[in-house]
């Protein structure tokens, strides 16, 4: 009988008996029952037919973990997907992992899909920067026999290990900022909020503004699910109103700079009229007409720290099993001073 790639553990596990037992069957030197011969040799038939395993690949060079991603139109050219990406190519190449790249649609978000990618790339690990649409799988892939490593949310994913900006204190330093420059009227522009980041935001940046002797309840808030989505109506409702926010906190860099334009396009002048403040830097919000203030998210950092978890794990190291990193302020010229 050959194992090809099985482990004579795998066997043994299958088969309900000892690795000693398989060993001695293995080598022809035993005495065991030939229904206990039987039953080693359909555990192995049974192995080899499923292909490997997710564990047991102690002889695959170079180790290789999965970046597992939901992909949606353009979802490379976005500046924090980009640069999460490179920061864990670096960080892994730089530790002599290989990766793979596992880029998913709705049509293929499944966790049988997924462990099957598993097998067949033997990988010793995955990490899964964000999560989002990634939820209704989450549960299963915290019952793989490898470790995953989420980028961006917390436990409420239900997998054990992860890394994450700390997005309450990036809402509640939003609000903290515009209040001290002056404003009192204020708009929220967000992803959905099904996403807990987007959630985890504009909830600090409420919370924050009612210590301070704000009113939460009258601020204009605008969710999108869709980077696609237009923000004309936004800008609309803006253009029209008798008494508008003097200041907007936007969640996310690209619909950021979709507001810069669209005010630009009704007359509404940045940051005189209308403040902005991002939430995740990006290069393009510098070199917008009115350079961007931003919560900047330490991307980079994520990713390697993330990175830096998962080997650990793969290691059989202790590591904590949530890191939570901090935002900066960067201003630039976008957010006014204003006495009201």
């Amino acid at each position: 009988m050959i194992l090809e790639h099985t482990t004579i553990k795998e066997v043994a596990d299958r088969a309900r008996v000892s690795t000693a037992t398989v060993s001695r069957i293995l080598s022809g030197k035993h005495c065991h029952r030939s229904t206990t011969v039987e039953t080693v040799r359909r555990a192995i038939e049974e192995l080899r037919s499923a292909g490997p395993v997710l564990t047991g690949f102690e002889s695959a060079a170079p180790e290789s973990v999965g970046i597992v991603m939901f992909a949606y139109r353009d979802f490379l050219n976005s500046s924090y997907n980009a640069t999460l990406a490179t920061a864990i190519m670096e960080t892994l190449t730089a530790e002599d992992f290989s990766a793979q790249f596992i880029a998913l649609s709705s049509k293929r978000l499944s966790i049988d899909y997924i462990e099957s990618l598993v097998r067949e790339h033997r990988l010793k690990g995955l990490l899964i920067p964000e999560f989002d649409m990634l939820y209704t799988v989450s549960e299963q892939l915290a019952k793989l026999p490898i470790p995953v490593v989420c980028i961006g949310n917390l436990a409420e994913t239900g997998l054990r290990y992860s890394v994450c900006a700390d997005n309450v204190s990036a809402g509640r330093d939003a609000a903290n900022y515009l209040w001290s420059r002056g404003h009192r009227r204020f708009g929220i522009v967000t992803m959905s909020r099904s996403d807990i980041c987007q959630a985890q935001r504009t909830a600090g940046f409420l919370e924050t503004l009612r210590e301070l002797g704000g009113a939460p309840e009258q601020v204009m808030i605008r969710e999108y699910r869709s980077l696609n989505d237009s923000v004309s109506g936004v800008i609309s409702a803006l253009a029209n109103m008798q008494e508008r926010p003097t200041a907007l906190f936007s969640t996310n860099s690209l619909m950021s700079q979709k507001l810069i334009a669209g005010a630009a396009a009704v007359g509404i002048r940045v940051p005189e009229e209308l403040s902005l403040l991002s939430f995740e830097e990006n290069n393009e919000l510098l070199y917008m007409p009115v350079p961007v203030s931003a919560i900047r998210q330490p991307t980079r950092e994520l990713g390697e720290t993330a990175v830096r978890m998962l080997i650990n794990l793969i290691r059989g190291l202790a590591v904590p099993e949530h890191e939570v990193l901090n935002c900066s302020l960067v201003a630039r010229s976008s957010v006014a001073k204003r006495n009201e």
